[in-house]
């Protein structure tokens, strides 16, 4: 008899674990409340990219502006750009992706059921749905339900005078004036956007500096390219208030500052709520940031496992995939392959575009690693001067004693395209004089990564 598998949420974990679990001969049952793909694809990382889209064809069109002709007639203005085209050009890529996503589930005769899924057994999951409940057993469960933004104090008070990184897709208007609350990823991601459409944004975040965590000199780079567009940042401030008269919303601060604007976006991060899956009855405990596991992704009950966002270990959608492919991998063939969050890339998509992967030089020592760093600047590759893509750099980190690479920086170019080849390098443990023996073509943004190894 095949293994029964129940997958409570069809976002980038539950779905590729669901893929996974079918090719390795489970019977298997993917429950979604909401729509196929999860947040990532309806809410998340392919609509903001959609949206980014936008505000790079912006910054290429600016570029071609100073390669015309005077007087050429053609003067390009962002309040030319149309708020509704740009809005259902979001929605288009999100509905034809979720469409290929739920054919192949078809064509898979992967069973999925639309609902709200709640464990009333110890074997057992029932499922409300429009026409009515349905009870499931199984032998293995999956929980993969996600996270929603969190909507810290004082905007808690008041959801209706604010949006968040899901409503923030279904504004009926473009902003005039945005305030946009965290200077995290999600923060970052949207002033980049709303900035190159020509709205005024300013980020307000209550940490004393913006990504916690990363290299210094990325947030340096990365705020740096952003008051240069006119980016406004205020740091190490809580708002104690906020307000409406009409349109205008004013948030006033700990230091008796007032911010007015027509949009207030929270972007404070993400948060956990299992409150009604019934999750006592078989013995689980949760907290804002999810459900506990180990690096195999298993919870205090051996045969229930949780992968991506609701279990905090790494809040990305591709960690997420690789989380639930492990489970599967590890339940039908008795392997006990591990979540290494130390190879996941993390990516910025804006402009510049950074990421990084490892640890930084900060993280080491903090860690008793020894490590030293090594940079080159865009400016110095070909390639980039050509294509006007000199701002950022590349820099890694290794271990002066082993010459290993533990980590490396990206900020602007492909910076999300190229850190990959620098996460081979983490998880393989290479060294820079292997890494150096590699060819680099010529001329490509990639020579930064050959120029940086010889440093």
């Amino acid at each position: 008899m095949a293994t029964k598998v129940t997958i409570i949420g069809a976002g980038p974990a539950g779905y590729p674990a669901a893929l996974k679990f079918k090719e390795l001969g489970a019977e298997v049952t993917l429950i979604e409340a909401g729509e196929m793909g999860g947040t990532c694809l309806n809410r998340g990382c392919i609509p903001s990219k959609a949206f980014l889209n936008v505000a790079h064809r912006v910054h290429l069109f600016q570029g071609i502006e100073n390669l015309m002709k005077e007087n050429s007639g053609l003067n390009f203005n962002p309040e030319m750009l149309d708020w509704n085209k740009i809005t259902a050009k979001r929605k288009a890529v999100s509905d034809k992706i979720r469409t290929s996503l739920e054919r192949l589930f078809q064509s898979r005769k992967i069973e999925v059921i639309k609902g709200r899924a709640r464990f009333s057994g110890r074997k057992e999951i029932t499922v409300k749905t429009e026409a009515g409940e349905i009870k499931k057993e199984f032998d293995y469960a999956i929980l993969a339900s996600g996270t929603k933004p969190a909507c810290p104090p004082p905007f808690n008070k008041s959801p209706e005078l604010i949006t968040d990184s899901d409503r923030v897709f279904d504004l009926p208007e473009k902003p005039e004036k945005a305030v946009i609350v965290g200077a995290g990823v999600i923060g970052l991601e949207f002033a980049c956007f709303f900035n190159a459409l020509g709205i005024d944004v300013t980020m307000l975040e209550i940490m004393p500096d913006m990504l916690p965590g990363e290299d210094p000199q990325v947030k340096r780079a990365i705020r740096s390219s952003f008051e240069k567009r006119g980016v406004k940042f205020i740091f190490g401030r809580k708002t104690e208030t906020i307000t409406s008269d009409g349109k205008i919303k004013t948030l006033k601060l700990d230091d008796g500052t007032e911010l007015k604007a027509d949009t207030v976006l929270v972007g404070a991060g993400r948060t956990a709520d299992l409150s009604d899956m019934g999750l006592e009855t078989v013995g689980l405990e949760w907290n804002r940031k999810g459900v506990k596991t180990d690096n195999e992704m298993r919870t205090v009950v051996p045969d229930i496992f949780a992968a991506g966002d609701v279990n905090g270990l790494s809040l990305l959608a591709h960690s997420a995939s690789r989380q639930g492919e492990i489970i599967a991998e590890n339940v039908m063939t008795g392997s006990h392959k591990t979540f290494d969050g130390d190879i996941v890339p993390k990516c910025i998509y804006a402009w510049p575009e950074s990421a990084s992967v490892g640890i930084n030089k900060e993280a080491a020592e903090a860690k008793g690693i020894p490590a030293k760093t090594a940079r080159v600047f865009h400016l110095a590759v070909g390639r980039a001067v050509a294509s006007d893509e000199t701002e950022g750099f590349v820099q890694i980190v290794w271990n002066p004693e082993t010459d290993v690479i533990i980590g490396a920086q990206i900020v602007g170019g492909p910076a999300t395209e190229l850190i990959h080849v620098m996460a081979l390098a983490v998880k393989l443990k290479l060294t820079r004089g292997q890494m150096k023996d590699m060819i680099f073509a010529h001329p490509t943004m990639a020579e930064a990564l050959h120029e940086v190894l010889s440093k």
